[in-house]
């Protein structure tokens, strides 16, 4: 069902599940760990909970997402963006 932010995993039929090599029980557990995380995560208009992880230009200070928010845009990436 889809909801304002996002869109929930659609359902595949076994022919594609078998282009992606990727069995009924593996979609089907991915799809339920995705929902999960969606129902878990700040709604539209939320404040994002807060965070404190170590800054990649000086590992001895810390990035807290209370001392920016406010002051100026933060993005959190997740991943390589290379």
């Amino acid at each position: 069902m889809a909801t304002e932010r996002t869109m929930a995993l659609p359902e595949r039929d076994d022919a594609r599940l078998q282009q992606m090599n990727v069995s009924r029980e593996e979609w089907e557990e991915v799809r339920a760990e995705y929902a999960a995380r969606e129902r878990n995560a700040p709604k539209v208009g939320e404040r994002a909970p807060d965070f404190d992880l170590p800054r990649l230009d000086d590992r001895q200070s810390r990035a807290r997402l209370s001392d920016e928010c406010g002051i100026r845009p933060v993005a959190l990436i997740f991943g390589s963006y290379t």
